[in-house]
C-alpha cells in the first residue's frame, strides 16, 4: 500500500501544480463565454479549483490503487521506488538510464515541435493566453507524475493485465503500449478542440503528436519502470512548455 500513497499524493500535487497552467489557457475563452453569455454563470477560479482537486483526487486514487494492483502481476515495476524503500536491486544501472531518458525526452520534444510547426502553418491562428515559464514549468509535473499515472500505471497495466488473462504472449506489452499510448491523445483532445477549434486537422495532429511520445514512455515503462518513464516525459515536458517550445511558437507568430 506504500507504494499507492506514494503514487497517489505525486499524481494528486501534479494536477495541483497544473492549475496556473490551464486558467492561463482558459482565461480568454472564460472571457468569450462570459461575454456572449452574460447570463450564464460561470463558477469562479476558486470553486473551479477546488471541484478540480476534488475530482483529479478521486480518478488519481483510483488509478493509482488499480495500477499498482495490476502492474506487479504482469511483471511492470518501479525499481528505483523498491529500490528507495526496500534497498531492493535495480537490474539497470541507475544514472546511466535516467541520463539516457532525459535525452530520450529532449529528442522527442524536438520532434514534436517540429512536427507541430509543420501543422501550425496548415491551421488558422489562434488567439490564446500564453502561460508563463514558471507556469509552464509546474504544469510539467503534472505530465510527468500525474498523466504517467494515468496513462501508463494505470491504462498500460490494466490493458497488459487484460490480456494476460486472455493468454497473449509477450506482445501482449506492445499492444498495451499502442493502446495507452492512442488514449492518451484522444485525452487531449477536449482542450485541444476548446483552444484550436473542433476540426479533422486538430484531431489528428492531437493524436499523433501525444500517441508518438506515448509509444515511447510505455515502453521505457516496460522495460526500466514507470519512474524512467516519469523522467522522460518530465523532460520533454520542460523542453517542450519552457525551454523550446516558446521559441518555436514565436518565430512561427512571426
Amino acid at each position: 500500500m506504500t507504494e499507492f500513497f506514494i503514487f497517489w499524493i505525486a499524481a494528486l500535487a501534479g494536477a495541483i501544480a497544473v492549475m496556473p497552467y490551464q486558467f492561463k489557457l482558459l482565461q480568454g475563452k472564460m472571457e468569450e463565454e462570459k461575454r456572449l453569455n452574460p447570463t450564464k454563470k460561470v463558477p469562479s477560479p476558486p470553486v473551479l479549483a477546488i471541484l478540480s482537486i476534488i475530482q483529479s483526487s478521486v480518478l488519481l486514487g483510483i488509478a493509482s490503487l488499480v495500477g499498482t494492483k495490476l502492474a506487479s502481476k504482469v511483471d511492470l515495476h518501479w525499481w528505483l521506488l523498491d529500490h528507495w524503500l526496500y534497498g531492493s536491486t535495480v537490474p539497470y544501472p541507475i544514472l546511466v538510464t535516467i541520463l539516457l531518458s532525459i535525452i530520450f525526452g529532449v529528442i522527442v520534444s524536438i520532434l514534436i515541435i517540429g512536427l507541430d510547426i509543420g501543422f501550425m502553418k496548415r491551421i488558422s491562428k489562434v488567439e490564446m493566453e500564453e502561460p508563463s515559464k514558471w507556469q509552464s514549468f509546474l504544469a510539467s509535473f503534472y505530465g510527468g507524475i500525474s498523466e504517467e499515472v494515468l496513462t501508463r500505471l494505470f491504462l498500460m497495466s490494466l490493458v497488459v493485465y487484460a490480456l494476460d488473462l486472455l493468454g497473449i504472449g509477450e506482445f501482449r506489452y506492445w499492444i498495451g503500449i499502442v493502446v495507452a499510448a492512442l488514449l492518451f491523445g484522444l485525452g487531449h483532445l477536449p482542450a485541444a478542440f476548446a483552444l484550436l477549434g473542433k476540426t479533422k486537422m486538430i484531431f489528428f495532429r492531437t493524436i499523433l503528436l501525444n500517441t508518438i511520445p506515448g509509444i515511447l514512455f510505455g515502453y521505457l515503462y516496460w522495460k526500466f519502470g514507470i519512474e524512467i518513464a516519469m523522467v522522460a516525459h518530465f523532460t520533454g515536458d520542460i523542453f517542450l512548455h519552457v525551454i523550446l517550445g516558446p521559441i518555436a511558437r514565436k518565430k512561427l507568430a512571426h
